[in-house]
C-alpha cells in the first residue's frame, strides 16, 4: 500500500491503515512569517530521509500560525521521496506499538507519525502512554519512524497546581518535563505582527483573484483583525469573506 499512497490514517481499534486519497495541497513557499520554523522542520526531515538519526519534533505556540499546515505541506515538498505520513489520533496513542510492527516490515520507507493538537489534562492516561511509546520500552522503536506533533501548549499540560494531597509537587513537574524532553526539537510559533498579517492577506487576495485597491484591502483587513486576530488562519478567512461581500 505504501507504493500507492503518501499519507495514511491509523485506526487503532482495528489495527489498520486507511489511505488518504485527498491529499493536502499546501505548499511550503506559501507559508509566511515562519521562515525559521520552516527551515528547522525541513532540515530535520531531510536528514531523516537521508537515514540519519534525528529528533522527534514538537511544534507549539499560537493557534492559527501554521503549525499543522507546515507538517501537512511536507507531503508536497518531499513527494518524490520515500517519506510517508501517518496521522495518529490521541486516543490511539496506546496502539502505536502495533503500528511500529507495520513500519518495521517496510524498511524502504521513512515514516512520520503525525499527532495533531496534542495536549493533556490532569491524570490522562494517554500522557503516560505516549512516554512509553516514545521510549519503546523493552522493544526497539523502528529506526525509520519519527513523531511530529503540534500543540497550542508549550508544556503539553496545564500549569501545575498543588493539590491538597500532593506533598511533592516537584514530582509532577518532573513527570511533565520527562515527556516534553522526548521531543528533541521543540519549535515555537508566535503571534504575527500586523505587517506580517497584511503580507499574508495580500498573498491570499492575489491567489484568490481579489480585485481591490491595496489601501482598501489593508483597511478592511485591519477591521477584520480587530475581532479575529492577526494569524495566518485569520488572514485566509478574511480573504474568503471578501468573496461573500465583507
Amino acid at each position: 500500500m505504501f507504493n500507492k499512497g503518501l499519507a495514511f490514517i491509523w485506526d487503532g481499534k482495528n489495527k489498520n491503515l486507511k489511505t488518504v486519497d485527498r491529499l493536502p495541497k499546501h505548499q511550503i513557499n506559501e507559508l509566511f512569517g515562519i521562515e525559521r520554523q520552516k527551515e528547522l522542520v525541513i532540515s530535520n526531515t531531510k536528514a531523516f530521509l537521508e537515514g540519519k538519526k534525528v529528533n522527534n519534533v514538537l511544534l507549539w505556540g499560537e493557534r492559527g500560525t501554521g503549525k499543522t499546515t507546515l507538517i501537512r505541506s511536507l507531503l508536497n515538498y518531499f513527494k518524490d521521496t520515500p517519506l510517508r505520513m501517518i496521522q495518529v489520533l490521541k486516543n490511539d496513542i496506546i496502539t502505536i506499538p502495533y503500528l511500529y510492527d507495520i513500519i518495521h516490515e517496510n524498511p524502504n520507507y521513512r515514516f512520520i507519525l503525525f499527532i495533531d493538537d496534542l495536549s493533556f489534562n490532569e491524570n490522562e492516561q494517554e500522557f503516560r502512554d505516549l512516554k512509553i511509546v516514545m521510549d519503546g520500552g523493552i522493544e526497539e522503536i523502528p529506526e525509520n519512524s519519527l513523531i511530529y506533533a503540534t500543540s497550542n501548549r508549550r508544556n503539553l499540560m496545564p500549569a501545575v497546581s498543588q493539590s491538597e494531597n500532593e506533598l511533592f509537587p516537584e514530582d509532577s513537574i518532573q513527570e511533565r518535563a520527562s515527556l516534553l524532553e522526548r521531543f528533541g526539537l521543540r519549535i515555537g510559533f508566535y503571534r504575527f505582527s500586523e505587517e506580517q498579517y497584511f503580507e499574508i492577506v495580500k498573498h491570499y487576495a492575489s491567489k484568490e483573484g481579489i480585485k481591490m485597491p491595496e489601501e482598501e484591502l489593508i483597511q478592511k483587513a485591519h477591521q477584520w483583525a480587530l475581532i479575529h486576530g492577526t494569524t495566518g488562519r485569520s488572514a485566509y478567512q478574511f480573504v474568503l469573506s471578501l468573496q461573500t461581500g465583507f
